[in-house]
């Protein structure tokens, strides 16, 4: 069954690389039909406020460990503007297909008895986000990305069922067997430029499970704050 499901979410995958190769390959031929405009590759770096919603769901009892507490990780990106139309009140529709690296996962409380657990997961991201761009500056745009997750740690403190009076210490285990390889995810942001500098925020809500374990229910919400510069 798992491999069945590994095999949709890469096929899924494919077809993602696919539609952001014919994107990119459809909005180049527009965009020299319509508009003069030159591309913009951008080089772009965030800091962002990760969750994941975890929930076990069984016959018998459903447990809830969500982890929601203030933490950072980061982000890079590659994105790359395509300009498709431009409008006469200096405002333009452009497409960007973008690459990248994220780090996300979540912190959770502190249980009664000291318990506590970071999960932190590594991932090259790819995707393309249609934006609506005015006098060079403002920027809105939303999209959908998909990631391969290539490493997926658990760092706890202790063990959860621990007795309060526990000697506790820090461990790292490695949690990718509950973990899926592939996930999705839909976005929106705005960012505003300076020169060739650009800040900004952007959100990412995932949208399908990152677990295949039957019963085991997980997903992500990342916030960030970006911060990039205009290559060309």
């Amino acid at each position: 069954m798992r491999s069945t499901l590994n095999i949709v979410t890469k096929v899924a995958m494919n077809k993602i690389l696919i539609l952001s190769f014919c994107v990119l390959q459809l909005s180049t031929v527009i965009k020299s039909q319509e508009i003069p405009a030159s591309n913009k590759l951008s080089f772009e770096f965030g800091l962002g406020y990760n969750t994941l919603s975890w929930k076990y769901v069984s016959v018998y009892e459903n447990v809830e460990n969500n982890r929601n507490q203030f933490s950072l990780s980061p982000s890079l990106k590659l994105k790359y503007s395509i300009p498709l139309r431009k409008f006469n009140n200096s405002a333009s529709f452009e497409i960007t297909p973008f690459a990248g690296y994220n780090m996300f996962g979540g912190k959770s409380k502190t249980e009664s008895n000291g318990y506590k657990d970071i999960i932190r997961m590594q991932s090259v991201e790819i995707g393309f986000l249609p934006s609506y761009s005015l006098n060079d500056k403002f920027n809105f745009y939303g999209g959908l990305k998909g990631q391969y997750i290539f490493s997926a740690k658990n760092k706890s403190y202790g063990s959860i069922l621990d007795p309060d009076d526990s000697k506790r210490e820090w461990k790292t285990s490695d949690t990718g067997i509950l973990i899926k390889d592939i996930s999705f995810s839909a976005g929106t942001g705005f960012n505003y430029g300076i020169k060739r500098f650009f800040f900004g925020i952007e959100a990412w809500f995932g949208i399908t499970n990152l677990s295949d374990i039957e019963g085991l229910r997980v997903y992500e919400n990342n916030y960030r704050a970006i911060i990039g510069y205009r290559i060309i």
